[in-house]
């Protein structure tokens, strides 16, 4: 298989382990590798397709590289430290051509726009569903950087967000990012703020006011009010094949300095 390579010098990491079905003839395992979404959902290996059996690759701690983009220089290390990766793709193994190209469609959407797709195929019996799992605007946004309005803690780091929101209803802000958090506020339905970052793993959101973080609002609370590009998704892909389990693997996603988006397995 031809790897695709790009401006992001990455160290790969090579899987420890593998193992296969008994009397399944399984591919052997690859070196772990960014790679564009060409190359998604591939058979990573010598091997015919497996329609039975699953090939268990043991994951090894990787990393995407310490430069996506000129000025942004951690926000590679930060996608690696998400998740390792794994050698070879075994639900891309269980797949046909035309399955490959309609999930990898669906990927794309769903790297592009943040929201859940879907894909079947009839010809084959074969679906998948690709769900969002995370999403990242830049580098981790140190706390120090930001001012606090009294009472309200300060976290080591955040998420970083795209721009403005707005409150879905009536909100409570909260000092904390936790229901337990003493309440400081409130959002009226439809109030914007800035979104000054978020809990890590997609937690509550710091609300700014006038410069300052003025307290947390729970994420399902509030919205953006213009979509923004984001630099970096997690995605969950799922698929299910006629006479087998579904299976699901996860990949972290970055774009690269051309603005395409480079995956490595979780």
């Amino acid at each position: 298989m031809k790897t695709t390579h790009n401006a992001v010098h990455a160290p790969a990491a090579l899987a420890i382990a593998a193992m296969i079905a008994a009397g399944a003839a399984a591919p052997a395992p690859a070196m772990a590798q960014s790679k564009g979404l060409g190359s998604l959902f591939s058979c990573e290996g010598s091997g015919k397709k497996q329609e039975g059996g699953a090939l268990i690759g043991a994951a090894a701690g990787a990393f995407l590289g310490s430069k996506v983009a000129k000025n942004e220089k951690t926000l590679g290390a930060l996608v690696g430290a998400a998740a390792g990766a794994a050698a070879g793709s075994y639900i891309g193994c269980r797949m046909q051509s035309t399955d490959t190209a309609l999930a990898q469609q669906a990927t794309k959407k769903a790297l592009e726009t943040g929201v859940a797709q879907t894909w079947s195929n009839p010809r084959t019996g074969a679906s998948g569903r690709i769900d969002v799992v995370s999403s990242s605007y830049g580098p981790p946004v140190d706390s120090r950087s930001l001012r606090f309005a009294s009472g309200v803690q300060a976290l080591p780091s955040y998420d970083a967000l795209g721009g403005q929101y707005a409150a879905v209803g009536a909100a409570n802000l909260r000092s904390a990012p936790s229901t337990s958090g003493k309440l400081v506020g409130k959002l009226s339905a439809g109030q914007t703020f800035e979104a000054l970052g978020s809990a890590p793993n997609g937690g509550w959101v710091l609300v700014g006011q006038n410069g300052y973080g003025v307290g947390y609002v729970a994420p399902s609370l509030v919205r953006p009010v213009q979509a923004v590009a984001a630099s970096c998704r997690v995605i969950s892909a799922t698929i299910s094949t006629s006479g087998q389990r579904p299976a699901a693997e996860r990949y972290s996603a970055c774009r690269d300095s051309r603005g395409e988006w480079q995956l490595t397995q979780a």
